[in-house]
């Protein structure tokens, strides 16, 4: 069992939660249980106590009208970070300074000079930090991991991968919404990008710490009213493995859910992810030999939203005394914020100060 609070009280909150309480075995696991113990809302103590009851948590759960009252908390375990992530890294160190174990939404901080910060104290704490890529604990994402290491498609050669959220975002939601606002550190690369960047990671066949600058490109159109990023593309190659990974993520182009959002192209098929890069649900195996019929696999969440898995893997590190993922190591956290700083200093993309800055 292990006891869960929560900092934030917004939608990606609201879903956590909900899955937080949904019963293991509904998902075949039978080795951790969650606890949902203490929600947190800066602004409002009726707020955090609607939070409370729209998941549905059990009456012993308490609100918080501050963060620091959640991290003092001596009954919360394990922090889930789930404030904007322009204030990720502010709370994630309140939470691991007061000795928390912590799960950080992505984008993990604003830049990598935070995240660097974070893990140092992590270690130094002794407490175990992970960011909370559901994607990569996906049973879709494993099984296309485990096809591709069989060699089903041969050496993967090229990964494509998009996350465009298809929103007229100034008409649904106005000029100073997250998305969009320069203030919360908007815009398609940190909130979106970060998804199809995972998938162009998880298949270039790199091992360890192998950013280097020369080799990524990219290119940015900008949210006019705001000048935040609106679409981004994003090339990387990787020279040792002649791969290269192609990242596209837009608020305001549409995507076909016809079309694959992912697809991995190896020198003998490939295999095509469908549904967003973010919660695909099926799979499909194309050879190139025509003699054989391409092959397709469905992963439906049996129910709730998908985010218990992660939760999963959070509770076993912990009762491993792991400080960190196999499957989400910190290390793959700290490539993909040097990622998205080097596409930041290409296109000019920088926050207010007090967003970039590392200062206790």
């Amino acid at each position: 069992m292990v006891r869960w609070g929560i900092l934030g009280t917004g939608d990606n909150a609201l879903k956590f939660g909900k899955d937080l309480l949904i019963d293991p075995t509904t998902r075949d696991v039978h080795d951790v249980t969650h606890d949902l113990v203490a929600v947190a809302s800066s602004t409002s103590l009726d707020k955090a106590q609607s939070f409370l009851s729209a998941v549905g948590a059990p009456s012993t759960a308490r609100p918080y009208a501050s963060y620091d009252a959640l991290v003092t908390d001596p009954d919360v375990d394990i922090v889930y970070i789930a404030s904007p992530h322009s204030h990720h890294f502010p709370h994630a160190r309140l939470a691991l300074t007061a000795q928390k174990h912590v799960l950080v939404e992505k984008a993990f901080t604003v830049n990598a000079a935070q995240a660097e910060s974070l893990v140092q104290l992590a270690r130094e704490r002794g407490v175990f930090l992970m960011e909370a890529l559901w994607t990569r604990f996906f049973p879709l994402t494993r099984h296309v991991q485990q096809l591709v290491r069989e060699g089903r498609i041969g050496p993967v050669q090229r990964i494509v991968a998009e996350r465009n959220l298809g929103r007229d975002v100034e008409r649904l939601y106005g000029t100073s919404h997250r998305l969009v606002n320069p203030a919360l550190a908007g815009g398609a690369l940190l909130d979106l990008a970060v998804y199809p960047l995972t998938w162009v990671r998880l298949f270039l066949g790199l091992d360890g710490d192998s950013f280097h600058p020369s080799h990524v490109s990219s290119a940015v159109i900008p949210y006019e009213a705001t000048g935040v990023d609106e679409t981004v593309t994003v090339v990387i190659s990787a020279p040792a493995t002649k791969t290269q990974g192609v990242a596209t993520a837009s608020l305001r182009v549409t995507a076909d859910p016809r079309e694959p959002g992912v697809r991995l192209l190896g020198t003998q098929g490939q295999i095509q992810v469908f549904g967003p890069a973010a919660r695909p649900d099926w799979i499909r195996v194309v050879p190139y030999d025509s003699a054989e019929a391409p092959e397709t696999t469905r992963f439906p969440i049996p129910v709730g939203h998908g985010l218990f898995w992660e939760a999963d893997e959070c509770a076993r590190c912990i009762r491993e005394g792991r400080l960190e993922s196999a499957g989400m190591p910190l290390g793959e956290t700290l490539w993909m914020m040097r990622v998205l700083d080097e596409v930041r200093r290409q296109q000019g993309l920088r926050y207010a100060e007090e967003l970039e800055s590392t200062a206790a």
